[in-house]
């Protein structure tokens, strides 16, 4: 990890809140999945393995802070979504072409805008008459493929 990446991780964290953890942890994943998908190219195994297990152990992460969500429905796509990416990392251990990674990276960007465009909205919507702070009002459309939605 060069310093500009690890500057910009520390920088990201302090203060945030927890969908900035969110964030960082998509952002983190995407950028593991590609890499890994790098080294596969070029014939790294170690390396696509390092940045493989990574991308696992952020999934993990995420994953375990689902079970406190407030949202039946929203608990069991993330749970989905998430068996979904760990099968497809696995999957793609076997592969050598970088345009499954690149497009297994754009899944999680994609989920990563759906949650960014949901604390922007958040944002927006504090002090907003009639509406509770934090609505989630028209938010509910797909994320990726696989219809996650936050």
């Amino acid at each position: 990890m060069t310093r500009s990446v690890l500057a910009y991780r520390s920088s990201a964290t302090e203060g945030a809140t927890h969908i900035d953890i969110l964030l960082a942890c998509y952002d983190a994943l995407a950028e593991d999945i590609r890499l890994a998908g790098k080294s596969a190219v070029v014939g790294e195994v170690a390396a696509r393995c390092r940045y493989s297990d990574h991308a696992l152990l952020l999934i993990g992460h995420l994953q375990s802070w689902v079970s406190l969500l407030h949202d039946s429905e929203l608990e069991a796509n993330l749970v989905s979504f998430y068996s979904y990416l760990r099968t497809e990392i696995l999957r793609l251990q076997f592969c050598m072409e970088p345009d499954k990674f690149i497009d297994l990276a754009l899944v999680v960007g994609e989920t990563r805008a759906t949650w960014q465009k949901k604390q922007n909205t958040a944002r927006s919507q504090i002090g907003t008459i009639g509406e509770p702070q934090g609505s989630t009002v028209g938010l509910e459309r797909p994320a990726s493929r696989l219809l996650v939605s936050v």
